[in-house]
């Protein structure tokens, strides 16, 4: 009984709307703040969530500033991902311009707000239902791309694990994602992977991505008849405390977590539960043929898992 008031708690913490509504001064201080910028929308993010997570309000703050023709000047600092002291900014260490920033004016002062929490932006209610796959994938490319040593370090492990076309990429997000997503039993999760190869016979090999260890266990040992590799993650889930909250260095949970994204990414299809990291293999490759096993729970039925699951049923219910 506890055990149920306990997680109805976090449920409630977790909403958007109770969120929403805590955040409402801090929202109007830093819309107040950046109106005196001029053409510039300057954020250093502070948020303590998944790194995909933080990926998200990126994407709401570059549709902001495409809205309103603004300049994004975007950086992560502290955090998660971060050092205590602040001083690295962790989203350039992992993504880089494709433009230069443009060149201010001597006198003009940039004023940079901090954001701990997307609904400080105020922007999900703005633009979440707007959202379409192949959108979000150019609007991002048209500003970031991942780093050169980070695609250098994919390229280098899907030449080892000959990741490509014909692989069938496998995620499964575990730990605390049975507040947001409907829980797949690991078994009927392996048959509907073995269906999807039953449908596919040019995927001739396996690539699983999981932060739990006892789920890439069972998944190894099932008997799909084709070689199965595992994504080169050295950090997992501690217990049930997933991989963002288990006490590692941040930047490394950081670097293994977009490495992992990109490399499902690099894949020939993608058979996932709900998660950001995976979901954003789609964001990274728009052409990537996705099965979601399962739907996010309504009150966390957000992009890009809900246009995935969304387009999923229109096709089933079109066959």
């Amino acid at each position: 009984m506890l055990r149920k008031v306990v997680d109805r708690a976090r449920q409630i913490r977790r909403s958007e709307r109770f969120k929403y509504s805590v955040a409402m001064p801090s929202r109007v201080s830093l819309h107040a703040m950046q109106r005196l910028n001029r053409g510039v929308f300057a954020v250093e993010i502070q948020e303590n969530s998944g790194f995909f997570s933080v990926m998200q309000m990126v994407l709401f703050i570059l549709m902001y500033c495409e809205e309103k023709s603004l300049a994004p000047r975007i950086s992560a600092r502290r955090g998660l991902y971060g050092d205590a002291h602040g001083k690295v900014d962790w989203f350039s260490a992992f993504f880089e311009p494709v433009q230069p920033q443009p060149e201010m004016m001597p006198k003009q002062k940039v004023r940079t707000s901090t954001v701990r929490d997307l609904v400080q932006l105020g922007f999900r209610h703005k633009y979440e239902n707007a959202l379409q796959l192949a959108s979000a994938s150019h609007l991002f490319y048209s500003h970031f791309r991942p780093s050169k040593y980070i695609n250098n370090e994919v390229d280098s492990i899907c030449e080892k694990l000959e990741i490509g076309a014909s692989t069938l990429g496998v995620h499964f997000r575990g730990t605390d994602k049975k507040f947001e997503a409907i829980p797949v039993p690991w078994s009927n999760f392996c048959r509907l992977v073995e269906t999807t190869l039953a449908q596919n016979p040019h995927l001739d090999r396996l690539f699983v991505s999981s932060d739990e260890q006892a789920f890439i266990d069972f998944f190894v040992a099932w008997p799909f008849g084709k070689p199965v590799s595992v994504a080169p993650a050295r950090l997992l889930a501690n217990g049930h405390l997933p991989v963002h909250f288990s006490g590692y260095p941040g930047l490394e949970i950081g670097r293994e977590a977009l490495v992992s994204s990109l490399l499902l990414s690099r894949c020939g299809f993608l058979v996932k539960t709900p998660s950001y990291l995976s979901a954003w293999s789609k964001i990274f490759n728009p052409s990537l043929p996705v099965t979601l096993s399962s739907p996010p729970r309504p009150d966390a039925f957000w992009f890009p898992d809900s246009r995935l699951w969304r387009e999923q049923d229109d096709q089933y219910k079109a066959a």
